[in-house]
Protein backbone atom coordinates (compact mmCIF):
# COMPACT_ATOMS: atom_id res chain seq x y z
CA UNK A 1 0.00 0.00 0.00
CA UNK A 2 2.83 2.39 0.86
CA UNK A 3 4.46 1.74 -2.55
CA UNK A 4 1.19 2.49 -4.32
CA UNK A 5 0.77 5.76 -2.42
CA UNK A 6 4.37 6.76 -3.16
CA UNK A 7 3.91 5.99 -6.86
CA UNK A 8 0.67 8.01 -6.96
CA UNK A 9 2.38 11.02 -5.35
CA UNK A 10 5.30 10.85 -7.81
CA UNK A 11 3.01 10.59 -10.84
CA UNK A 12 0.89 13.51 -9.60
CA UNK A 13 3.99 15.65 -9.04
CA UNK A 14 5.33 14.83 -12.49
CA UNK A 15 1.99 15.58 -14.15
CA UNK A 16 1.68 18.91 -12.30
CA UNK A 17 5.15 20.03 -13.37
CA UNK A 18 4.54 18.83 -16.92
CA UNK A 19 1.11 20.52 -17.06
CA UNK A 20 2.60 23.95 -16.41
CA UNK A 21 4.16 23.91 -19.90
CA UNK A 22 0.82 23.54 -21.71
CA UNK A 23 -2.15 25.76 -22.55
CA UNK A 24 -4.55 22.94 -21.76
CA UNK A 25 -4.67 19.66 -19.87
CA UNK A 26 -7.91 17.70 -20.10
CA UNK A 27 -8.73 14.30 -18.63
CA UNK A 28 -11.65 12.11 -19.65
CA UNK A 29 -12.98 9.61 -22.14
CA UNK A 30 -13.01 10.54 -25.80
CA UNK A 31 -16.58 11.28 -26.85
CA UNK A 32 -16.04 12.11 -30.54
CA UNK A 33 -13.31 11.71 -33.16
CA UNK A 34 -13.57 13.70 -36.40
CA UNK A 35 -11.31 13.27 -39.40
CA UNK A 36 -10.91 15.73 -42.27
CA UNK A 37 -8.23 17.01 -44.66
CA UNK A 38 -4.64 16.28 -43.64
CA UNK A 39 -3.65 19.87 -42.72
CA UNK A 40 -7.13 21.22 -41.83
CA UNK A 41 -6.97 20.18 -38.15
CA UNK A 42 -7.09 16.73 -39.76
CA UNK A 43 -7.65 14.52 -36.70
CA UNK A 44 -9.88 16.06 -34.03
CA UNK A 45 -10.68 14.71 -30.58
CA UNK A 46 -13.46 15.83 -28.24
CA UNK A 47 -13.77 14.93 -24.56
CA UNK A 48 -17.36 15.37 -23.45
CA UNK A 49 -17.76 19.01 -24.49
CA UNK A 50 -14.81 20.22 -22.40
CA UNK A 51 -12.74 23.17 -23.58
CA UNK A 52 -9.43 21.59 -24.58
CA UNK A 53 -7.21 24.60 -23.78
CA UNK A 54 -7.54 28.16 -22.52
CA UNK A 55 -9.23 30.23 -25.21
CA UNK A 56 -9.54 27.25 -27.54
CA UNK A 57 -12.45 25.24 -28.84
CA UNK A 58 -14.05 22.00 -27.75
CA UNK A 59 -11.60 19.88 -29.73
CA UNK A 60 -7.88 19.22 -29.82
CA UNK A 61 -6.24 18.42 -33.14
CA UNK A 62 -3.37 16.82 -34.97
CA UNK A 63 -2.32 17.45 -38.56
CA UNK A 64 -0.81 14.72 -40.69
CA UNK A 65 2.53 16.57 -40.77
CA UNK A 66 2.78 16.59 -36.94
CA UNK A 67 5.66 14.69 -35.41
CA UNK A 68 4.62 11.19 -34.27
CA UNK A 69 1.17 11.60 -35.89
CA UNK A 70 0.56 7.88 -36.42
CA UNK A 71 1.41 6.99 -32.81
CA UNK A 72 -0.90 9.69 -31.42
CA UNK A 73 -3.76 8.63 -33.69
CA UNK A 74 -3.27 4.96 -32.80
CA UNK A 75 -3.34 5.60 -29.06
CA UNK A 76 -6.34 7.94 -29.27
CA UNK A 77 -8.35 5.55 -31.43
CA UNK A 78 -7.50 2.64 -29.14
CA UNK A 79 -8.56 4.70 -26.10
CA UNK A 80 -11.87 5.52 -27.80
CA UNK A 81 -12.51 1.89 -28.80
CA UNK A 82 -11.60 0.57 -25.35
CA UNK A 83 -13.39 3.41 -23.50
CA UNK A 84 -10.18 4.30 -21.64
CA UNK A 85 -9.50 7.59 -19.90
CA UNK A 86 -6.90 9.81 -21.54
CA UNK A 87 -5.01 12.91 -20.49
CA UNK A 88 -4.46 15.27 -23.41
CA UNK A 89 -1.95 18.10 -23.14
CA UNK A 90 -2.28 20.80 -25.80
CA UNK A 91 -0.84 24.12 -26.96
CA UNK A 92 -2.74 26.99 -28.55
CA UNK A 93 -1.85 27.20 -32.26
CA UNK A 94 -3.72 29.59 -34.57
CA UNK A 95 -6.66 29.79 -32.15
CA UNK A 96 -7.03 26.01 -31.76
CA UNK A 97 -5.65 23.40 -29.36
CA UNK A 98 -2.91 21.26 -30.90
CA UNK A 99 -2.17 17.96 -29.17
CA UNK A 100 1.38 17.73 -27.89
CA UNK A 101 1.28 14.89 -25.37
CA UNK A 102 -1.15 12.04 -24.64
CA UNK A 103 -1.37 9.61 -21.74
CA UNK A 104 -3.81 6.69 -21.83
CA UNK A 105 -4.86 5.56 -18.37
CA UNK A 106 -5.34 1.99 -17.10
Amino acid sequence: MKRLLTAAVLVTAAMTTHAQQWDGVVTGKISVIDVTGAENYGFRVFIGGQQMCAGGSGFAFLNKSDDNYKAYVSVLMMAKAMEKTVVIFSKMVSGQCQIGYVSMQG
